[in-house]
């Protein structure tokens, strides 16, 4: 067993252009992942005479050019209704779940819906390969909506000092009973080979647990807090409020030793849905598979 505390919980968040959202006529950004949220992606997505994507209204529908793209694909998963890994470890995303309808698969669904973003067939179009990443589109002005955590606000901010722009809460699905986000965070952990376990691990939890001194450190790193005692006053910060506002109902999912080989699985499933080389279904099937295997390397 291993124990840690984090020092922050990182949520993901939508960064959207305003100028693009006002030049569209939008006043606000879509609170749901509804037929105005597709209506909205729409009218922000232009494309050349030659049909080439030159503004994008949204930055999903990709894998290797979409930051963080299988943490979106993941949280679109989880406020569907899927399992995504069961408590004894097994991958169940492409499960369909026990007392359901047997022709609807709440992770299909969620693959289905991100990878239209990617198909030129689909009216929500406006994502492809040869576009550059997403983080870097959103700075040069050509992204509308960018899905991202609080470390990329100072990237912005350095590289697009004038870009107009806010930051909103992950809209959910409409209906829902409850709010679910992502989280992202790193446990701070005392290695068993410390010489002073002890003393390492009361500073972990000064660091972390201690309010007064994790306030100091939060106002500095610009960071969403772990403590429920200070997430109403950071939700009134203008940088990192939408973040801080999640935090009680961010969730993770993955729990194995292969962190960084599934988050390759997951993007290559995308890619096989999108290039046509592989089903829906299949894909899903194959990455589950897949991803078991790095649970336990």
């Amino acid at each position: 067993m291993i124990y840690g505390l984090p020092l922050f919980v990182d949520t993901l968040a939508m960064y959207y252009n305003k100028d693009l959202f006002n030049n569209a006529g939008i006043a606000n950004p879509p609170a749901y992942w509804n037929r105005e949220f597709q209506q909205d992606v729409k009218k922000m997505t232009k494309q050349n005479n030659k049909g080439e994507l030159i503004q994008s209204g949204v930055g999903l529908g990709g894998s290797y050019n979409i930051e963080r793209a299988p943490d979106i694909l993941s949280i679109l998963m989880m406020q569907n209704g899927t399992e995504m890994m069961s408590d004894s470890g097994m991958i169940r995303f492409h499960i369909q779940p026990p007392n359901k309808d047997k022709s609807y698969n709440p992770g299909l669904d969620a693959l289905r819906f991100y990878t239209d973003f990617a198909n030129p067939a689909k009216e929500v179009y406006c994502w492809n390969k040869s576009l550059d990443n997403s983080l870097n589109l959103f700075i040069q002005g050509k992204l509308a909506m960018l899905f991202g955590y609080t470390y990329m606000l100072p990237q912005i901010k350095a590289n697009a000092p004038k870009l107009n722009f806010s930051i909103a809460q992950l809209p959910q699905i409409e209906g829902n009973l409850k709010s679910i986000n992502f989280a992202n965070y790193w446990l701070e952990t005392v290695a068993n080979k410390s010489e002073n376990p002890d003393a390492a691990w009361d500073f972990v939890q000064f660091m972390a647990a201690n309010s007064k001194q994790a306030k100091l450190y939060l106002a500095k790193a610009k960071k969403p807090t772990a403590l429920r005692s200070l997430v109403e006053e950071q939700g009134e910060d203008q940088d990192i409020g939408a973040f801080a506002k999640q935090v009680l109902t961010a969730q993770s999912w993955y729990h194995g030793e292969g962190a960084l080989a599934a988050e390759t699985i997951i993007k290559d499933m995308i890619d096989e849905v999108i290039s046509g080389q592989n089903t829906t279904e299949n894909a899903i099937n194959l990455a589950a598979r897949k991803v078991q295997q790095t649970v336990k390397e």
